[in-house]
């Protein structure tokens, strides 16, 4: 429990809180001023002294877009395909591991050949062979073998 109080110590607190809630009231006028208000003041000296500055231009990356696998572009294919082709060619102990396969109008698969992945479709020539079919198990080659979603050959 808290001692009693003279009146002397009363008397002590309540000016002191006085003098508090006094000071407190006194500065209230130069923080009760709006942020927008001041910063409307401070542009209109700026404009004013001749010293507005624009902000620079936003710029933003320059992304390389690469075409669409999917879809087929004659001018595209041609050039990749005789190159790609004689690259596989020339790599027959290369082993291609099917990462994927789209199946439909145009199946497509995606094919690893020593950590090089590239879009095959029907017709194109993979390794000594061509492809003669894509399915959802994977792709059927020209020479009677199968090659599996799994990366195994049969």
């Amino acid at each position: 429990m808290l001692p009693a109080l003279y009146d002397d110590q009363r008397r002590a607190i309540a000016r002191l809180a006085t003098m508090l809630t006094a000071g407190s009231l006194a500065v209230l006028p130069l923080t009760a001023q709006s942020s927008f208000v001041a910063g409307a003041a401070s542009a209109q000296e700026t404009i004013r002294n001749g010293e507005l500055a624009t902000p620079a231009r936003l710029t933003f990356p320059a992304y390389a877009i690469d075409r669409d696998p999917f879809v087929p572009d004659a001018n595209v294919r041609a050039f990749e395909s005789a190159d790609a082709d004689a690259r596989m060619a020339a790599q027959p102990g290369s082993t291609p591991v099917v990462r994927a396969v789209i199946v439909g109008a145009q199946a497509r698969a995606l094919v690893e050949i020593d950590g090089t992945v590239r879009v095959l479709s029907v017709g194109d020539a993979l390794g000594a062979s061509r492809i003669a079919a894509i399915d959802a198990s994977g792709l059927m080659l020209a020479d009677g073998s199968h090659l599996a979603l799994d990366g195994t050959r049969r």
